[in-house]
């Protein structure tokens, strides 16, 4: 037992210790004990209030880019964007829907636990798919310029069968990434301000609603490069704040200090000093029991579950597929690459702050609080107080909302184009397909909050939801890479390979289970040796099966029958004629690879790798590393917000003139706009001619600035 005098144990955790009538030294059993840090009002304006406003301001976006830019609100621009957007914005998209609830709290969770190989093992583990999706973006221009989602891919080349079971799979996808998107904001709102966490969990997906059902894609991609900068504005607040502002931390060297004496040996941390799944003394698994390592075997069966599972995130959701076929096709590979690059800071520079901050503040967390997601907004809260927690809670409304749209789009693709073109109405027009896609976004947002009240029932968590999402859905992910990739790759190895996979992958998860743990429950499942062999199973036996029934029986196949999928309206171009060269879509190809492959191989081998020489780190290694955080923190933030303003600088200007020209002038413009398109479609050759010419004045004017 603790004496007095050892009580609290640190100065700087005083609040958190008190001293018995026993005598003995007592540490607080958990950071919020049920109560609210704000009031249930400010809670319920941020839910209705942000979202109201995002519905209003977005659609006004759109509105007036239909109104003073010219664009058809038809069903290709609805679920398509006129495959006509930008670096910077898909960038910036890409780093949106990237940046779920669990992007900023699950992350400062495992650096809460392994220390400073969590947050690198979460952003290294989860940024390398988008990277390597730059290639599959590049070939879906090649391959199937017209297609709408990846199921539509999967049937013009494996047929009816092969695309039933990937609809399932991408349906389930959906799925999981709402229902994290869901467990995680409910859970955080219901913490800092007692708003009721299933009316948290129906309210929070309703603003999403609404201007996506107003926009479509165009919408959700504005909206997204809103939440983006807000994002990234909070972000490098708590980075700075954490490492140079802050009175109770305020610099690298007072970080260091508090992580080695928190992970003391001589620390006492039985009970009550201490209470059970508080952190307290030297870390199972870390070299020397340090926080500052990145010699962690929890730390390395993180990182290793985090890369499988965030493959089939991104390779098997139609939402990565859908902004893939919206991007121009020179603007595709490079959009990825930096959105990949710029989103790592997010995890990285977020939990190398907060997370690490929980433990260098010792607060009292417990395992169940960090697991809901509560570390960050505990950090937020102790440095800050209501200012921090209003500041995260708005963090968090922009990821999960911005990510919500992407899912409630990607589904509303697969529903429209997937079964109800596929296998209702073929002949479907494009006002029909309107129609559909706006009611399944209606109903999957309906669905959303359903999903959020029954797994919060069950007493499912964000923790155990991202882990064993790779059991799920791995198995699909080398399928369907093959698929634009391979052209020996076959349907029946398809089909075998994804069942045999996922049903393997979860047999062996709770196998794995029952004999180490004797029991099998959302506890013992959701712990790190069953959930490592099972997310490895799914997606190893997936690739396997499929690579084997292949090469025994090959396909052999050309990509005639994906180029062959057609577009419901034919969109009037803005697109010059070569950006669909296959000479350039090659050269784009392997510009991606180089720098695609290149980045994982540092990301993921070299830096690691690297960095173990270094054991425990030393405060001068520690503050370079923390230096890193702050600065890639800091430069991605600004090109995120930066770029897409300065690629879109002329529609910005034609916004601005319309809205301040004769409304009478703009209806000319517009007649004659509409005369023009008319002799343009009625006259092929007119169209490009056009486009020929105005590539060639853009040469000229480009050739004049350089002289």
């Amino acid at each position: 037992m603790a004496s007095v005098s050892q009580c609290p144990p640190f100065g700087f955790s005083r609040k958190y210790y008190h001293v018995s009538e026993h005598g003995s030294c007592v540490r607080q059993s958990s950071f919020f004990q049920g109560h609210a840090v704000l009031n249930q009002g400010v809670g319920y304006s941020v839910i209705l209030g942000f979202g109201a406003f995002f519905a209003v301001f977005t659609s006004f976006l759109v509105w007036l880019e239909k109104r003073y830019v010219g664009s058809r609100h038809t069903s290709e621009w609805f679920n398509t964007a006129g495959r006509n957007v930008k670096t910077g914005l898909i960038a910036s998209v890409i780093v949106s829907q990237w940046t779920w609830a669990a992007t900023i709290l699950q992350s400062s969770n495992v650096a809460w636990k392994y220390g400073v190989s969590g947050p690198f093992w979460y952003a290294s583990g989860a940024t390398i798919q988008v990277l390597l999706f730059g290639v599959m973006a590049i070939e879906i221009k090649r391959k199937a310029p017209h297609a709408h989602t990846v199921c539509e891919i999967v049937k013009a080349r494996w047929g009816t069968a092969a695309h039933l079971v990937f609809l399932a799979f991408c349906f389930l996808t959906n799925v999981i990434v709402t229902a994290m998107l869901l467990l995680g904001g409910s859970a955080v709102v219901n913490a800092l301000t007692g708003v009721n966490i299933y009316a948290a969990s129906f309210l929070i997906p309703l603003g999403v609603v609404v201007y996506t059902l107003a926009g479509g894609l165009k919408a959700t991609f504005l909206a997204s490069y809103i939440h983006s900068v807000i994002v990234h504005v909070v972000l490098v607040i708590f980075v700075y704040l954490v490492y140079t502002a802050s009175s109770e931390l305020g610099s690298p060297s007072v970080m260091y200090n508090r992580l080695v004496e928190v992970a003391s040996k001589s620390r006492i941390c039985q009970e009550p000093v201490s209470h059970a799944g508080q952190s307290c003394g030297p870390v199972n698994g870390n070299y020397k029991g340090s926080f500052l390592t990145i010699l962690s075997s929890g730390g390395l069966v993180f990182g290793i579950i985090n890369i499988v599972g965030n493959f089939g995130t991104v390779f098997v959701d139609n939402g990565y597929w859908v902004s893939a076929i919206a991007a121009r096709p020179s603007s595709t590979h490079k959009g990825y690459l930096l959105g990949g690059l710029v989103w790592f800071a997010v995890p990285f520079s977020l939990a190398t702050s907060l997370g690490l901050g929980a433990l260098a503040l010792d607060l009292p967390l417990t395992e169940s609080e960090a697991s809901h997601g509560l570390v960050p907004p505990a950090t937020a809260i102790a440095l800050m107080g209501k200012g921090g927690s209003i500041l995260l809670l708005t963090m968090l409304f922009m990821a999960v909302t911005s990510a919500g749209s992407s899912e409630l789009i990607a589904v509303s693709s697969l529903c429209t184009y997937d079964i109800y073109r596929t296998y209702i109405n073929p002949d479907a027009s494009g006002e029909k397909i309107l129609k559909v896609s706006r009611a399944v976004i209606l109903g999957f947002g309906c669905f959303m909050g359903f999903l959020a009240v029954i797994l919060n029932k069950a007493g499912v968590s964000l923790g155990w939801m991202y882990l064993a999402m790779g059991v799920l859905i791995g198995s699909a992910v080398l399928p369907i890479a093959f698929m634009l990739l391979w052209r020996k790759a076959n349907a029946i190895g398809a089909i075998a390979g994804t069942i045999t996979g996922c049903l393997l992958g979860i047999i062996t998860w709770l196998s794995v289970t029952a004999i180490e743990y004797g029991r099998i429950n959302l506890d013992t499942t959701g712990r790190n040796a069953p959930m490592l062999a099972g997310n490895l199973v799914s997606i190893l036996t997936g690739g396997a099966v499929h690579a084997v029934c292949s090469l025994f029986w090959p396909q052999n196949y050309d990509w005639d029958t994906t180029k062959q999928i057609t577009m419901v309206e034919k969109e009037k171009g803005e697109l010059p004629v070569d950006e669909f060269k296959e000479e350039k879509l090659m050269r784009a190809k392997a510009w991606i690879v180089k720098w695609g492959v290149g980045f994982t191989v540092v990301i993921a081998i070299l830096w690691p790798l690297f960095t173990l020489p270094a054991g425990e780190f030393s405060l001068g290694y520690f503050t370079f590393w923390a230096v890193v955080a702050i600065a890639w923190g800091t430069i991605g933030s600004a090109v995120i917000i930066a770029l897409p303003l300065i690629e879109s600088w002329e529609t910005i200007k034609s916004v601005c003139v319309g809205l301040f020209t004769n409304d009478l002038l703009m209806e000319r413009v517009e007649e004659i706009n509409i005369k023009l398109q008319t002799i343009m479609l009625a006259i092929p050759e007119a169209e490009n001619m056009y486009l020929l010419e105005k590539e060639k004045a853009k040469n000229k004017e480009a050739t004049e600035k350089q002289a």
